[in-house]
């Protein structure tokens, strides 16, 4: 809760837990449970340590930004890329000695072996042949680039296709893809309840992440890459340190939908020989930077390093 005096009843209960459990250090990833574990950090000793994972609002805002500036007072603030870490510097004047990047990780042993039967449950479902399959996974929101990716769509007008944008979101803005789609009779569908990722994944041959604003580090691009996939993505954020240009993946210029339909048209006309070496390069990738057993390790080791 973001109650003052929610947060102060928690930062008591913390207390309570660091003095019967003997605790040394306590590891926060959001904001309001920052400010109670900080709280409680001060008054017994121990360690705060935090995760700066996203962008907020309120730079320009004294009590919004003293209020995001929380996840900035940690012994340790851990990120996921140097975009992030340069992020804190520029608009927090955090001191770069006291950031750590630690990428996040992705469980791998999920994204391999898919069983036959869940792949065919989801070409039932979306009335999959003979075509091949471009899918575009995210949140139903502008800045996810769901509009770039129809007009790319409608530059390309390839029919051997079937275009896929999957997740859930604004109703408006559904409404909005949805009348654009209908208008330019493209073959292309919109779910919001899929829930078998790894499949969807598994069943499509390129994977497209069309983000207009910086992700700060871009999970579709590590899991696509961890289940062999190409993927395609926009030249902003993390996505620049996630994924291998030319090798694993390509990227674009992210407001650009011209540009985007001609990455896509070049992967297209890419054998599956090519393809396949790809996704062969992309599950390296992951497997050497972005798998979760080391992600957890490296986090550890920091905290024996703070003990010491």
């Amino acid at each position: 809760s973001k109650n003052p005096l929610i947060i102060l009843v928690n930062a008591f209960i913390l207390i309570l837990i660091i003095l019967l459990k003997n605790i040394n250090i306590i590891h926060a990833r959001s904001r309001a449970p920052a400010w109670s574990c900080w709280i409680a950090c001060k008054l017994t000793g121990c360690m705060f340590v935090t995760t700066f994972h996203g962008f907020y609002s309120g730079y320009n805002n004294f009590l919004k930004n003293r209020y995001n500036k929380i996840m900035t007072y940690g012994e340790k603030t851990i990120v996921s890329t140097n975009f992030m870490k340069k992020h804190l510097i520029e608009n927090y004047k955090l001191n770069p000695e006291k950031i750590i990047i630690i990428p996040r990780g992705v469980n791998t042993n999920n994204f391999k072996n898919i069983n036959q039967k869940r792949i065919d449950i989801l070409k039932k479902k979306y009335n999959i042949k003979s075509q091949k399959v471009i899918t575009l996974p995210g949140r139903l929101t502008d800045w996810k680039g769901q509009k770039i990716f129809l007009k790319a769509i409608k530059i390309l007008d390839k029919n051997n296709y079937k275009f896929l944008i999957i997740g859930s979101g604004s109703c408006k803005y559904k409404k909005e893809l949805i009348d654009f789609i209908k208008k330019h009779d493209l073959n292309v569908i919109i779910d919001e309840k899929c829930k078998d990722i790894p499949a969807l994944y598994q069943l499509s041959d390129i994977i497209v992440s069309a983000s207009t604003n910086n992700e700060t580090f871009g999970r579709v691009s590590v899991e696509a890459q961890a289940m062999n996939k190409p993927i395609i993505a926009s030249n902003i954020g993390g996505s620049k340190e996630t994924i291998l240009n030319g090798r694993s993946g390509l990227l674009y210029k992210f407001d650009d939908p011209k540009e985007l339909a001609k990455v896509l048209s070049k992967l297209m006309e890419m054998d599956n020989k090519t393809l396949d070496l790809m996704g062969e390069e992309g599950r390296k990738n992951v497997e050497k930077k972005f798998n979760v057993d080391q992600m957890c390790q490296t986090t550890f080791t920091e905290y024996l390093k703070l003990l010491k």
